[in-house]
């Protein structure tokens, strides 16, 4: 069984997934309470695809930790089926979210997409395997991985991925040193 995990707004980078992917279920990621834009486009999502199981799973829209956590939990009880995580649409928070959740079960995770707006075109996106050390903290905004949530999220970078090539994966971190600073540390494992 195929099962969709999904952020969602308008629902037209939803459908395209659906039509893509062919799932069986779908998750729709959605803020509490459900926006009428994203409830009218779940609606309409349900219409055309009368056939497919839905569950919307409501979280916090700016609780990235949260929304991750719920993320995780969707992904453990759908073990053994082909998951597939969609980030196109709703906010960035969300997707981040949805993007962490799936790279800390990413064993579980089968792909993740980003659909574009202008064509529709499917981007495959990599499940990287994030590790932060103990040592090292990194500044998301006003929210900081450090040894506390390091244990949510075990984040690694690749030893092929310089720090450089980190800002422009992750260009929303802010790094708690300076760039130098960082690639003389030893950041990269």
């Amino acid at each position: 069984m195929k099962v969709l995990i999904s952020t969602i707004w308008k629902g037209s980078a939803v459908i395209q997934a659906i039509k893509l992917f062919s799932p069986n279920k779908v998750f729709f990621i959605a803020d509490e309470p459900v926006e009428d834009i994203r409830n009218n486009s779940i609606n309409m999502i349900k219409e055309i695809f009368p056939n497919l199981e839905y569950k919307t799973v409501p979280t916090k829209i700016y609780d990235i930790v949260g929304i991750a956590k719920s993320v995780m939990d969707i992904i453990e009880s759908e073990t053994g089926n082909e998951i597939i995580v969609h980030i196109s649409e709703g906010r960035k928070t969300m997707s981040l979210g949805l993007l962490f959740g799936a790279y800390v079960k990413r064993e579980l995770v089968s792909s993740a997409y980003y659909i574009t707006e202008e064509t529709n075109t499917p981007i495959q996106l990599p499940l990287v395997k994030l590790k932060l050390s103990k040592q090292k903290t990194v500044k998301f905004r006003n929210f900081t991985v450090s040894k506390l949530s390091s244990k949510l999220f075990p984040f690694t970078i690749p030893s092929k991925i310089s720090c450089k090539s980190c800002f422009a994966i992750f260009p929303f971190f802010k790094f708690s040193k300076t760039l130098s600073k960082i690639s003389k540390c030893n950041f990269s494992k």
